[in-house]
């Protein structure tokens, strides 16, 4: 199943922000059965979020976050059949909008990422609800089970035998049927050799161009030590802001926008540390991306080569998630934010950076935007319930030996 990560970035009318706002908070007020925009009714769609970007001397920004199944075409399709009245007035407080033309005006103002996550890769939003409702179904039956007969009377197998009768003949066959495979065989093997094609690349590049090599590395070191990062501490009042609406289900909603550092030498380096984190990331196709577990969505797109925008759905709160980041990804991490205007010290792109937590945490804080309007279709599950609810029903018929039965029991 193709997923599709992008955003569609408009330019909001000054004299209608207000109007939009309070369309905004009618949505977020009431997710599921608004009037403009039902979430729930749209069954592709992962993820979505709404953000405003408010920028001092330049246009205010409608930033729509769009996370779904399929093509981009069907999506909108669906969208709009479920809630074209209540697009066409959000749009309608944007510049350069005609209803008679909303399919294609959404079309025109999509972003697509420079990089992009999925932590639960060939799961559509209708699988992980149908693998969810089957484990549900199934662990009602083992606790009906466990009544009337104790679990260590019952052996792995004949217990495994039990559940896949009690599947047979009480659920229906759309919960438990085969699943498709997360990927196709190119879509595994084609990452991986980009992945060895960018490394050759660096290596012929690194040794054939010594020279050119060396000098990038001066020019880099320069513009390291020249610049300014930001040392002001959080702003308790943004802070205090952003917190209203985190930890209220069982993921958070990022949202993020930088001012990238001026000049082509930021700007053509922060494209390829993108390009690099996008190639490694097609093949993070196991739940994690550089070990961090609790990602569902994720991407980073340059912004008319101005501007970095950030936005994620994850698991837990905002800090243990940025702590993650820094144990497990500070490289990578800072590769690609060192490219923006305050962040901490860093030594030859990837060194320090995001290491300096304090000055880090304060540097993310600042830059986050608040989310305006943010939907997840599955608000309970994270990374691995839905992996483990997948593998369910994945092995539900398979032949498995007496080891993996076991490891499949434990999903339960």
């Amino acid at each position: 199943m193709k997923q599709t990560v992008l955003t569609i970035i408009t330019e909001i009318d000054p004299k209608k922000i207000e109007q939009l706002k309070g369309i905004l908070v009618e949505i977020q007020g009431d997710l599921y059965n608004n009037r403009y925009l039902p979430f729930s009714k749209i069954s592709l769609v992962h993820f979505a979020s709404f953000v405003i970007v408010d920028q001092t001397g330049s246009p205010s920004l409608l930033v729509f976050e769009n996370n779904f199944d399929g093509d981009l075409s069907d999506y909108l399709d669906q969208l709009l059949s479920v809630a074209g009245v209540g697009v066409d007035q959000l749009y309608q407080c944007c510049i350069g909008y005609q209803a008679a033309e909303l399919k294609s005006f959404l079309t025109s103002h999509v972003i697509p990422p420079n990089a992009y996550h999925i932590g639960n890769v060939g799961r559509a939003a209708k699988d992980v609800a149908n693998n969810r409702e089957l484990r549900k179904k199934l662990q009602d039956y083992l606790d009906q089970l466990f009544n009337l007969s104790k679990p260590a009377n019952l052996s792995e197998t004949q217990l495994r035998k039990n559940i896949q009768a009690f599947a047979k003949s009480d659920i229906a066959s759309d919960l438990s049927a085969e699943l498709p495979p997360h990927q196709t065989l190119s879509e595994r093997v084609i990452p991986w050799v980009r992945l060895i094609i960018l490394g050759l690349v660096l290596v012929v590049l690194a040794v054939g161009l010594f020279p050119v090599t060396i000098a990038l590395i001066l020019i880099l070191r320069h513009k390291e030590k020249t610049d300014q990062p930001k040392k002001d501490p959080a702003s308790l009042s943004h802070v205090d802001a952003l917190m209203t609406t985190e930890n209220q289900i069982a993921q958070n909603h990022l949202a993020s926008i930088t001012d990238i550092k001026p000049g082509k030498f930021r700007l053509y380096t922060l494209k390829f540390v993108l390009f690099a984190v996008n190639t490694v990331a097609r093949i993070a196709n196991k739940g994690k991306l550089s070990g961090i577990p609790s990602i569902h969505f994720a991407h980073w797109s340059i912004i008319n080569n101005k501007q970095l925008l950030f936005l994620s759905n994850f698991d837990g709160s905002w800090s243990s998630y940025l702590d993650d980041f820094i144990d497990k990804a500070s490289p990578g991490l800072t590769g690609v934010w060192t490219n923006a205007v305050g962040f901490p010290e860093t030594r030859f792109l990837i060194l320090d950076g995001a290491r300096d937590e304090l000055r880090f945490k304060a540097f993310a804080r600042n830059m986050q935007i608040p989310s305006l309007v943010w939907y997840s279709a599955y608000p309970d599950l994270t990374v691995q319930n839905i992996d483990k609810d997948s593998a369910i029903r994945e092995d539900m018929w398979t032949d498995l030996s007496e080891t993996d039965t076991k490891t499949w029991l434990k999903h339960f």
